[in-house]
C-alpha cells in the first residue's frame, strides 16, 4: 500500500539539529538553559552539563500541581502567547529532542493551549510548512 502525499503529511519526524547550533557558533545548551531556568546560580551550574543532563534537569523541575509532570511542564513552558516555532522548539526539548511527528507536536500543542480563548492555527499543514524552511532553531526533518 502506498501513502499519497496528502496523507503522509504529519508522519515525517523532526528534531532539533544540535550540531547546526555549534556550526553556527551558537550554544544550544545556553539557549535551553535560558528558556527553562530562572535562577542565575542554577544557570551557571548547568552551563558545563551535557545536553542529556540538561534534559534530565528539565524533567526534574518541581511539579507543584495535580497534573502529570509531562502536562505540567508542557503548560508551564509552552504558554499561549508563545510563537508556534518557539512552542515546537520547547516541545522537542521537553521530549528530550527525540524525533517527533507533526501530529505528536500538534497533540502537545492542544494540551498546552487548551485554555486559549482566541484561535491559533497549528494544523499539520501549518506546522509542516513552518518546519520545512530554514528556522532559527535548526528544527529539520530526520529520516
Amino acid at each position: 500500500m502506498t501513502i499519497n502525499n496528502e496523507s503522509a503529511i504529519g508522519l515525517e519526524k523532526y528534531q532539533i539539529n544540535v550540531e547546526e547550533f555549534a556550526d553556527s557558533n551558537l550554544s544550544f545548551n545556553f539557549l535551553v538553559i535560558e528558556k527553562f531556568f530562572d535562577d542565575p546560580s542554577k544557570k551557571k551550574e548547568l552551563l558545563g552539563k551535557s545536553v542529556d543532563d540538561l534534559y534530565n534537569e528539565i524533567s526534574n523541575i518541581k511539579n507543584d500541581s495535580e497534573e502529570s509532570n509531562e502536562d505540567y511542564l508542557l503548560k508551564k513552558y509552552v504558554l499561549p502567547g508563545t510563537s508556534l516555532i518557539e512552542a515546537v522548539f520547547r516541545i522537542l526539548i521537553l521530549n528530550k529532542n527525540n524525533p517527533m511527528t507533526i501530529s505528536e507536536m500538534e497533540e502537545n500543542l492542544k494540551k498546552a493551549w487548551a485554555t486559549v480563548i482566541y484561535l491559533k492555527s497549528y494544523t499539520n499543514e501549518t506546522i509542516s510548512s513552518m518546519l520545512n524552511v530554514t528556522n532559527e532553531y535548526f528544527i529539520s526533518q530526520v529520516d
